[in-house]
């Protein structure tokens, strides 16, 4: 190759792994990622792209005529940012032709400008409130139990928004933010009590509600589809990072839980029907958009996710109270979603992942995720190795695992930590 020639070969390699390495950290899927370096590179001439993704790395070789290049990128941040996936995709789709690095890194450098923070702090601290209400409201937990975790989860969310501008570790943001929420709740929950208006229990499940905001629902999921393409590298790399993310925010909360002798036991509050079926719409289409906002989307984004998770969700609930298993009414719940939002975001131009991830995320079984690992610290393995069941397919939240009994204990069975020698508030 001549010195210009190859130059132009180096300009169009850097500018395809760009595109990669933006939509990477935003927090799209591997394949995703793959999908758009490819057509970028087919627009830029190339002749073959050959890529591999993990969750922070990327390994690309491009080629042309009889010559390669290979190029390494690593990205330090990873995170989720909706409204950057969706430009993003939208410019590995609509490339002018002919195209050249020159253009595509315009581009790139049009959307690192513009495509930023669609919410304000205080609306993004907001909706981590709003979708752990929603969370707590699907959990039959009471009211006044889901007021003070929309208080506490958005408390828990500005602390994390806080360090996370500051560049510190992940793992340690997401403990802080959750040791946050957990004491807001129980000073609120203890304000209360003074009054008269909630009575703080040792098995008071609310402060484990508060903090369902720092479940890694898009990792999550994007682990699972990229598992499902045969994609191992990326799939179990995901699937650590959002493991690691949950027992952060779990050691935090067993912490407090050891300090204060609380105990995350499950609730049955009681609702009427007509008013619990329309309880359980609004939680799921507010929680919903709480995620979506938590996710950086657009307001059709919002809305469109909302509907169709409110969609979903209320009719997985319909199957599990037709006595059907949880984990395949979950499932069914979250095949309706995929194939309702196929035709729609196809039509109007939209990433299916930025739509079907926030409307699932509502579906992810966060309370038996945290109560699985209660349990484990607290030496009780079958309770533990029952909520990971739960949680692993799908079934948190939608039956009690603990028993039968109206406090949701099972008659006989004292389900308390060895450290928690008095008895709780129901079985005095």
């Amino acid at each position: 190759m001549s010195e210009r020639s190859d130059k132009q070969f180096i300009d169009d390699t850097e500018a395809i792994v760009r595109l990669g390495s933006m939509l990477l950290s935003a927090g799209t899927g591997s394949y995703r990622v793959k999908r758009a370096m490819e057509r970028a590179a087919e627009a830029l001439g190339m002749d073959r792209h050959d890529a591999s993704v993990g969750l922070t790395e990327m390994s690309v070789t491009a080629h042309r005529g009889d010559n390669f290049r290979t190029v390494v990128r690593e990205v330090y941040r990873v995170g989720v940012n909706s409204r950057r996936i969706e430009a993003l995709e939208y410019l590995s789709r609509h490339l002018p032709d002919p195209c050249n690095a020159a253009t595509l890194e315009a581009e790139l450098d049009r959307i690192s400008r513009t495509v930023t923070a669609r919410w304000r702090p205080w609306q993004s601290i907001l909706a981590a409130g709003v979708a752990c209400a929603g969370f707590s409201v699907l959990n039959k937990f009471p009211l006044t139990d889901s007021l003070v975790v929309l208080i506490a989860a958005a408390c828990g969310q500005a602390v994390r928004r806080l360090l996370t501008k500051r560049w510190l570790n992940q793992f340690g943001t997401t403990a802080l933010a959750a040791a946050t929420a957990s004491l807001v709740y129980l000073i609120a929950a203890g304000l209360l009590n003074r009054t008269g208006v909630h009575a703080l229990a040792v098995g008071d499940p609310g402060y484990v509600a508060s903090l369902l905001f720092l479940v890694p629902g898009f990792p999550m999921i994007t682990s699972i589809l990229d598992l499902a393409r045969m994609d191992f590298t990326a799939g179990l790399a995901r699937a650590a990072y959002s493991f690691g993310l949950v027992v952060a925010a779990t050691m935090s909360a067993w912490v407090i839980s050891f300090i204060t002798g609380l105990t995350p036991l499950a609730t049955a509050t009681a609702l009427p029907p007509g008013w619990r079926w329309l309880a359980y719409g609004l939680a799921t289409f507010f929680g919903v958009s709480g995620f979506a906002v938590l996710f950086n989307s657009t307001r059709r984004m919002v809305l469109i996710a909302a509907c169709l998770g409110t969609l979903g969700n209320l009719i997985r609930l319909s199957l599990v109270s037709a006595s059907m298993p949880a984990q395949l009414a979950a499932g069914i719940g979250g095949l309706i979603v995929g194939l309702t939002s196929a035709p729609l975001t196809r039509r109007l131009s939209l990433p299916r992942i930025t739509v079907t991830v926030p409307a699932c995320v509502i579906m992810i079984p966060g309370t038996a995720m945290y109560r699985m690992m209660y349990w484990l610290n607290a030496d009780d393995t079958v309770q533990a190795l029952g909520f990971g069941v739960d949680a692993g397919a799908g079934c948190g939240g939608d039956r009690d695992r603990a028993g039968d009994g109206p406090d949701g204990h099972r008659p006989g069975v004292d389900l308390r930590p060895a450290h928690s020698k008095s008895p709780c508030v129901p079985c005095r």
